[in-house]
């Protein structure tokens, strides 16, 4: 429950900036919705089969091809294994030269790319991206494409191509070339004329086919949103959610896989024949000359891909329990079969009987069936593999936690049937039924009978015996009075006993009770034991308490204009490592501006600004925790709740708290689910910069800016007082369009010339020594 204090300030900063409410509504809602389409009305489902946060280690195989079926090229190669990459929640496509500039088919440069197994004809389709810093030589590309069908009739799409977009391209047209700022948002087509094929460029057909934007801002230097709505009646293409071209949909009806790109342009390639072609880079002078820029990459936050809701395909309907759906695809698709991945289909050829069978390549045909408790099934299925020396496997994992129960491995090229046997714990659950193989692979006819059950005869299933038992932590650290919940996981799954009791082994130091739940009592380490009824078998945690009688803090919550450092339950400073991608890491002993942080109002919420860099903290889609942001947007919203003596982190974003990663160099992560595994941080106020809340709020009212919304003239900010410190004018993708530093001000006057910049709703932000705050700005 909240105090009195806490109530007042936290209702005063839902109000204090409420001009940018819908600015922060855009930023939380694109996660789940399209930044900007067509009609407001819409409802779109996000597809989640060619959508990818790029949250993980490396790129999922399982939606993006790894190699072959790539787009042909006849100036550089595909190599996905050496120029794909993610890194901190970002995928990175790199163009390179080859060793020793060797000729590879007389190319010279392998890149990256990433194309979706899955195809789509309609829908909205978004990226945030950042291009190379090379700038010319390459061209960063987000793109649609089908493949090539000549059996079409006269006047029909063989092919269609739909740019979302491409940057950085320095591409000759009318009479001039294009710089850095030039984007080509444009539509390609081949078109059965004459009983050929027959390209359609955009050159040719500028009117039906041609969109050159020319953005404000140089694309090598921030992250921007590219997103691209095809219908069937238009193409409108948006850049920040503005929309920037529309063009009728005259041939792009094609299913088209999402693709990103990184490609060579001149320098580096000429282009005749109809296709870019390689020079080599070391003989060419002006190729030569570029040279020093490579290797070089694009950078992919994010890419989504939205179908209108209508267009969704309704999920079939509900099975009992204990039955597999579409066994033997005989309904001619993937129908019940919703748990699959990657490249599959059905067939009209390969059955095993009957005239369908489901296909696979590198991927996955899986369906989630419910089995009753206590009961033991036989999941039957036949299947081949496509090539010898190949290997398929069917499988079956728990669906709730993906636990793996069992697989049946086939190599045959032939029809051969695989068995598995389970037995079901206490309580009716949720399985995934799989088949999977690395190459082609055929399946068909499965099955899955009920063997005996709790009620199907006078014995029930045989006892299935305890084989060992494991805690989901092997040490925690707490501080006196903390508690924290261990729990035990007993194996087999499938366990008839599943019984536990817990133990400490020194009751002054720590105690647990039935439930696992841990409390620290007093200073110093000890352990905490489990141990299953059947068997005996042990697990053993390891509880190191620490002492809170010399701890910082004081029980209390930082406040907006304090500067605050963190100190980690190590007795480390939190500090901003501007080496390393400006990650969190709880590694320094002392303190200088880089373990300095200003308590800033996030709209309701609390932000961090570091001192050193005026960057803020925020929380990465792969959860870990940096400062490079230069607004306060959805990513950079905070909570701050008493624990102890001590303080713990909410990220908004995602609802978890801060965490310290000691085996990656103390970095810190938004991963923990839950207060018992969060950090508990000490906090001291640095210096005499801190400001009061009844202060801060003066201040605020005492700020003005006119005209707003601005169209012409000088724009007037006044400060109230005098003011040092700097003035910064934020554009919606969080890029600083403008920034002046004031000195011991009360104004500042902007010129229409300083902002060049187009229309539409901007933050201005004020950092100084006295005050840290946002307003609102319109430009019309």
């Amino acid at each position: 429950m909240k105090s009195p204090r806490q109530s007042f300030r936290t209702n005063f900063l839902k109000h204090l900036v409420t001009g940018i409410m819908s600015l922060l509504i855009i930023g939380s809602a694109s996660a789940q919705k399209p930044l900007k389409t067509e009609n407001a009305t819409d409802e779109w489902v996000i597809k989640w089969n060619a959508s990818d946060e790029f949250n993980g280690s490396s790129p999922d195989w399982a939606k993006w091809i790894r190699s072959g079926n790539l787009p042909n090229t006849t100036a550089w190669k595909w190599d996905n294994a050496q120029n794909v990459v993610i890194n901190n929640g970002v995928a990175e496509l790199t163009m390179r030269q080859n060793p020793n500039n060797a000729n590879d088919g007389n190319t010279f440069f392998k890149s990256g790319i990433l194309k979706t197994y899955n195809t789509f004809t309609y829908g909205y389709f978004e990226a945030k991206i950042k291009g190379a810093d090379i700038g010319e030589g390459v061209c960063p590309s987000f793109w649609l494409y089908s493949n090539f069908d000549y059996s079409v009739g006269e006047g029909k799409t063989v092919y269609s191509e739909i740019d979302v977009v491409e940057l950085q391209q320095f591409d000759w047209y009318e009479g001039h070339q294009d710089d850095i700022q030039d984007m080509d948002l444009n539509l390609h087509a081949v078109v059965k004329q004459n009983g050929e094929g027959v390209w359609r460029r955009p050159k040719a057909y500028p009117e039906e086919q041609l969109n050159k934007w020319r953005a404000p801002w140089d694309p090598t230097e921030d992250y921007h949103i590219y997103g691209c709505e095809v219908n069937e009646q238009e193409i409108i293409w948006y850049v920040d959610g503005v929309e920037r071209g529309r063009k009728p949909n005259t041939y792009w009806h094609r299913p088209m896989n999402v693709t990103l790109s990184l490609g060579l342009r001149k320098p580096f390639v000429k282009f005749y024949d109809n296709r870019n072609n390689a020079v080599n880079p070391e003989t060419d002078p002006q190729a030569a000359a570029k040279l020093s820029g490579m290797p070089t990459t694009m950078y992919v936050d994010y890419v989504r891909v939205w179908l209108k809701s209508d267009e969704v395909t309704p999920p079939p309907p509900s099975l009992g329990v204990g039955v597999i759906g579409n066994p033997s695809f005989e309904t001619g698709d993937l129908t019940n079969w919703d748990a699959s991945y990657g490249n599959t289909s059905v067939v009209n050829n390969n059955a095993q009987s009957g005239t369908k069978a489901g296909t696979i390549d590198n991927a996955s045909i899986a369906q989630v069936v419910t089995l009753k408790a206590n009961t033991t099934y036989k999941v039957g299925g036949y299947a081949k593999v496509g090539a010898a020396g190949t290997n398929a496997f069917m499988g079956v994992n728990k669906a709730s936690t993906n636990e793996f129960i069992q697989n049946y491995e086939f190599t045959s090229t032939s029809y051969t049937q695989g068995e598995i046997t389970l037995t079901t714990g206490a309580a009716e659950e949720t399985y995934r039924i799989w088949f999977w193989s690395q190459g082609q692979a055929y399946c068909d006819n499965f099955t899955l009978v009920e063997v005996d059950g709790g009620d199907g005869g006078n014995e029930g299933p045989s006892d299935v015996a305890v084989t060992g038992v494991t805690i989901n932590s092997s040490s925690i650290t707490l501080n006196e009075g903390d508690t924290q919940s261990l729990s035990a996981t007993v194996l087999p799954s499938n366990a008839t006993n599943k019984a536990v009791t817990w133990s400490v082994v020194n009751n002054t130091i720590a105690s647990v009770n039935n439930n696992g739940l841990v409390t620290a009592l007093s200073e110093g380490t000890t352990s905490v034991r489990v141990t299953t009824a059947d068997g005996a078998k042990q697990a053993v945690c390891t509880i190191t308490v620490n002492s809170t009688s010399t701890g910082g803090g004081n029980g209390a919550l930082p406040e907006v204009g304090q500067v605050i450092s963190l100190i980690t339950n190590a007795g480390n400073y939190v500090t901003v490592n501007t080496g390393s991608g400006t990650a969190l890491q709880g590694t320094q002993s002392s303190v200088s501006t880089k373990e300095q942080f200003r308590v800033v109002d996030a709209n309701g919420y609390l932000g961090l600004q570091s001192v050193a860099t005026n960057k803020y903290v925020t929380t990465a889609s792969n959860n870990a925790v940096k400062c490079g942001a230069s607004g306060v947007f959805e990513r950079q919203k905070y909570t701050i709740e008493l624990s102890g003596n001590g303080i713990i982190v909410k990220s908004k974003i995602n609802g978890n708290y801060w965490s310290v990663n000691s085996s990656s160099s103390n970095a810190l992560n938004a991963d923990a689910s839950s207060v018992n595994n969060a950090e508990v941080f000490v906090w001291e106020e640095v210096g005499s910069s801190s400001r009061k809340l009844d202060n801060y709020v003066a201040l605020e009212q005492e700020i003005s800016i006119y005209p707003n919304p601005y169209t012409m003239g000088l724009l007037m900010i006044n400060f109230g007082q005098n003011m040092n410190g700097k003035v910064n004018i934020i554009d919606l993708s969080g890029k600083i369009v403008f920034s002046s530093e004031v000195n011991d001000q009360k104004s500042v006057a902007i010129s229409k010339s300083e902002l060049a910049v187009d229309k539409g709703l901007y933050i201005i932000q004020l950092i100084g020594d006295n005050v840290n705050t946002s307003k609102k700005l319109i430009i019309e």
